[in-house]
């Protein structure tokens, strides 16, 4: 957890197996970012720490989502965050499996 602005930031991260080496991508962040203030879970978002990683011959994504909710920060829970992102990656070719989990 840190604290910015006045807002505290949790800290999640995300994990994606995907079919080729990837160390961004601004369209699947735009989404995240959507998807997570339509659903009323963050007022703040950053991300980063990006990275592409190989292990047991699968090819990962991973990146950090730094959250936060000034007017409610209760709603910054692993849960909604996995809610609000549910059936992201439908839209989102060779990018399979995505894993959340609260740092």
């Amino acid at each position: 957890m840190c604290t910015s602005c006045d807002t505290t930031f949790k800290i999640f991260s995300v994990e994606i197996d995907t079919k080729e080496p990837v160390n961004t991508n601004m369209e699947l962040y735009k989404e995240i970012a959507h998807r997570l203030f339509q659903n009323k879970v963050i007022s703040n978002i950053n991300i980063g720490n990006n990275r592409a990683y190989n292990v047991d011959g699968r090819q990962l994504f991973g990146f950090e989502l730094h959250l936060g909710n000034k007017n409610n920060p209760l709603t910054v829970t692993l849960a909604n965050v996995e809610n609000a992102l549910n059936g992201i990656l439908d839209n989102f070719e060779d990018y399979y499996e995505m894993k959340i989990k609260l740092n």
